[in-house]
């Protein structure tokens, strides 16, 4: 008779088996696909697709606990769902290996902005997650912090890769350095924050069991931190089989072929066989693909990703960001660096200042020409006087510089000397080409001289048209940022009320401004003045082209770390001003204003701009038909043609100018 033991004891002796055999060896993208929500994009809230992402799996699971790698690099760009690998890379890790993790960003703005968007969402969504991680509590220690998640076995905690101190505090065993390329190049004076960051993994050198994850979009050529690493690197590039012949290819930009305005049709020519690869193709092709390392001698697995391969947009919208950023510095670096995922060459050598003199126009001092919609000006305050400069801008981004002028006086006094000139110089109406008055739109006056600091606050409380503004360095600096409230003392008295310093990007500027300065116009025998270009007249002598181009970018060694930075060769007080004109007009929507917002803009300084007249000069015809898809440009050559005409029928008095020394 049977007692049924045997089924009995094969149970217990499968239970105990599972009980004692060791767990699957982790392999973060399996982990991932099992278990992570994903806090945004087009899946938010729903659980990770490797098939959205093809190429994340490879890059987390270098990090895996059996993979005999400790680093890895990822230089990417923007819309790209290469963030989640960062975020399941730390997941996985809480659940099935835990110990010491440390995220970190550039900002405690950032780390912020990381815990409220992206990581609180994926811990409540993620049951794995949220069952190990304590959660938040009122009245113990013992819970999660905005910075700090416990768990047992370990925590993770977000670092402000700003502060040294925390950088340098604990021991970690997993790590991952996010947009390192926003961190700072020198920190506190106490070295690079990439290598703070790396010493905290010291304690494992050892044992050879910690992992370090690096990923970022790159900045410039010879200074990008991710560049740098991910060149150290074994290179790995996404490969694609081209349908037609097999080969194995990577997606360039110089391959993408598109129309110049919508419909863009935008596809890829294989450069193999030449065979078109349109865009409903491309995602089958991207998940059939696979890293192939480009460099046998690279140091550890490094990873390049960008928009061509990325489903999260379109090769239509890639051909659209171009077309929109060609020709304007700043924006080609945006889309080198955030479509390409590519560190952008900026060309640091100074424009030629005999070349810039020679190629002056005829016009006159103190008159906006016709498309001058914008007017200008800038003031950067020396103690013996102040450098101005009063600029106009077309819709094109096209500038007239109308006058440039020292005004010589003492500066300590807001209200006598050098800025009681300054003040005439504001309320000043200059004649534009049509004869209206008109007066500066928005004055920069530069409060970066500790010394005068206070009286540019003093003297732009009561103007509203006046912003006290300060150069700040850095490449991912905003043309203008967002100002801060600063408290007035004059003579050791502070002063009632309280003014607002407006930071200004110096170094993109800069470099956009050097860009248009070196472009070709119909002075050089072009058929027209591209946009961007920079008309300069008879009143602008040697002295102020001198100015205008006296500094370069250099390279220069910081604790060991190869950075670029603009560098001095002479008195530059008249290129700040434009610099901090350029970052004026940016503040009035010079590349945000939309066709109808421009067009109400030139109704305001010719009513008759749009009674439909055809007419137009031969070069202005030239330059509409010539003009790129680009809304400004557009609408610059349509106003040009019912305005051109009061040119001619306009003659009126140079403005005498507020001057008491040649520029020299």
């Amino acid at each position: 008779m049977a007692l049924g033991f045997p089924p009995v004891l094969g149970l217990i002796v499968s239970a105990v088996v599972q009980v004692v055999a060791p767990p699957a060896p982790l392999v973060p993208s399996v982990w991932m696909t099992d278990h992570l929500f994903v806090p945004d994009g087009p899946r938010a809230g729903g659980r990770w697709d490797k098939d959205l992402t093809p190429y994340v799996a490879e890059i987390v699971d270098t990090l895996g606990p059996e993979s005999p790698h400790t680093m890895a690099v990822c230089r990417k760009s923007a819309q790209t769902g290469v963030s989640i690998a960062a975020i399941g890379l730390a997941a996985s890790y809480i659940d099935r290996a835990p110990c010491r993790i440390g995220y970190a960003l550039p900002t405690i703005d950032a780390v912020q902005e990381f815990n409220r968007e992206k990581l609180t969402p994926t811990i409540d969504n993620t049951k794995e997650l949220k069952a190990r991680i304590r959660p938040q509590t009122a009245r113990s220690g013992l819970g999660s912090t905005v910075t700090t998640k416990p768990f047992s076995g370990g925590s993770l905690r977000l670092i402000n890769a700003n502060a040294a101190g925390e950088l340098k505090s604990k021991t970690l065993k997993v790590g991952i350095g996010d947009e390192v390329d926003e961190w700072a190049d020198n920190l506190d004076g106490q070295g690079d924050p990439w290598e703070l960051f790396l010493n905290r993994f010291i304690s494992f050198h050892a044992t050879g069991d910690y992992r370090v994850l690096a990923l970022s979009t790159p900045t410039l050529l010879g200074s990008s931190r991710i560049d740098a690493l991910y060149l150290r690197g074994d290179q790995r590039r996404w490969h694609i089989d081209c349908p037609q012949c097999g080969d194995a290819i990577v997606l360039e930009f110089q391959h993408l072929k598109f129309e110049r305005k919508p419909p863009y049709l935008a596809h890829y020519v294989a450069p193999c066989c030449g065979r078109p690869i349109e865009h409903h193709e491309k995602a089958a092709l991207v998940r059939e693909g696979r890293f192939v390392p480009t460099n046998a001698d690279g140091l550890y697995p490094s990873f390049h990703v960008d928009a061509l391969i990325s489903q999260l947009t379109t090769w239509d919208k890639i051909a659209e960001a171009w077309l929109l950023a060609e020709g304007i510095e700043q924006k080609e670096k945006a889309f080198f660096n955030n479509v390409l995922g590519l560190p952008y060459e900026i060309r640091g050598d100074a424009p030629d200042h005999v070349r810039l003199l020679e190629r002056r126009d005829d016009y006159s001092e103190n008159i906006i020409p016709p498309l001058g919609l914008l007017f200008v000006a800038a003031a950067d305050v020396q103690h013996s006087g102040i450098w101005v400069e009063a600029v106009a801008f077309a819709p094109d981004r096209r500038s007239w510089s109308i006058t440039a002028r020292f005004l010589e006086g003492d500066t300590t006094d807001p209200q006598s000397g050098a800025f009681l000139k300054l003040a005439a110089f504001y309320d000043e109406r200059f004649k534009d080409a049509y004869g209206n008055d008109r007066q500066i739109d928005a004055l920069a006056i530069d409060a970066g001289d500790g010394g005068r600091a206070n009286q540019v606050y003093a003297f732009t409380r009561s103007r509203a048209r006046a912003y006290a503004i300060k150069g700040v360095p850095g490449w991912n600096r905003p043309a203008i940022g967002t100002p801060t409230d600063v408290a007035i003392t004059l003579k050791g008295v502070k002063i009632k009320g309280r003014s607002r310093l407006w930071p200004v990007g110096t170094w993109s500027l800069k470099a956009e401004f050097y860009a248009n300065l070196r472009k070709d116009g119909r002075k050089a025998g072009q058929e027209i003045d591209p946009p961007g270009y920079c008309h300069f007249g008879e009143h602008n002598d040697l002295g102020y082209f001198k100015q205008i181009t006296a500094e370069y970018l250099a390279e220069q060694s910081v604790r060991g770390r190869t950075t670029v930075a603009w560098k001095r060769t002479g008195p530059n007080h008249l290129l700040d001003a434009r610099v901090y004109a350029m970052a004026m007009a940016e503040h009035l929507g010079l590349t945000r204003k939309t066709k109808q917002e421009w067009q109400a803009l030139a109704r305001i300084y010719a009513p008759s701009a749009d009674d439909g007249s055809l007419f137009a000069t031969a070069p202005l015809v030239a330059e509409r038909d010539a003009a790129p898809a680009v809304a400004p440009t557009t609408v610059a050559a349509e106003f040009a043609r019912s305005i051109e005409q009061k040119r001619s029928v306009v003659r009126t008095a140079p403005v005498r100018r507020v001057r008491s020394k040649g520029i020299s």
